[in-house]
């Protein structure tokens, strides 16, 4: 059994940015302590008793719980989503892989799509220290109202601006800013997020008036 002290210990390693043994038979303990869960969660219906038994499974596994958080299994997570922290009303799609070795921030009103990996951890350039298992974590920060399509990877250190949308099948190496579209390997702007985008969707079909009334009020 590992001692709550030790367990905080590996968390505040894995977010210092500094160098550590990734081999370590007590770390691969606790992450297969965090995992059991997660396996748990994967594999529960989806009946009335099956949906509340996963929200209180993300309640108890994740590093910060948002209300009205949806995540459709499988999900995969090297430490259990204890170190994934989302704000209220994300949708994770089906299927996502973290890489939580160290804190991923999921921005309120967030929707990512099926297939995506979010990976915090990264490894020396040296041949001899990869060897020897050694490895440092890059926190990821996704804003408020971002949209990441199907099968996106977002590398470690990276931030993603509010309002964002990262396009199906990026792979995201720098930080993006907030408001623009992003897309391609690496992913880069393609263009800004503009008021235009509130009158027209789907290239050049017009946004109906009586969705503009009901949802776009400011205007």
């Amino acid at each position: 059994m590992i001692s709550r002290e030790k367990k905080a210990a590996f968390n505040r390693m894995a977010n210092s940015g500094r160098l550590y043994n990734s081999d370590d038979p007590e770390l691969l303990a606790y992450q297969r302590e965090l995992v059991q869960k997660i396996n748990v969660f994967n594999q529960l219906p989806e009946t009335d008793a099956g949906l509340k038994q996963r929200d209180a499974i993300l309640r108890e596994v994740l590093g910060t719980y948002g209300e009205g958080l949806a995540i459709l299994p499988p999900v995969y997570a090297n430490f259990g989503l204890k170190h994934v922290h989302v704000g209220h009303d994300v949708f994770i799609n089906f299927n996502n892989n973290f890489v939580d070795d160290g804190d991923i921030f999921i921005g309120s009103d967030t929707m990512i799509g099926p297939g995506c990996t979010l990976a915090t951890a990264a490894h020396p350039t040296s041949p001899r220290l990869r060897r020897a298992k050694l490895q440092f974590n890059q926190p990821i920060h996704i804003g408020e109202n971002v949209w990441i399509g199907s099968g996106v990877t977002v590398l470690p250190g990276v931030t993603i601006g509010d309002n964002a949308i990262i396009g199906a099948g990026s792979i995201v190496t720098k930080d993006i800013p907030q408001n623009v579209i992003a897309v391609g390997d690496p992913a880069r702007v393609l263009r800004a997020i503009t008021a235009n985008d509130d009158v027209f969707y789907n290239k050049e079909k017009r946004i109906p008036q009586d969705i503009r009334a009901k949802y776009l009020q400011n205007d």
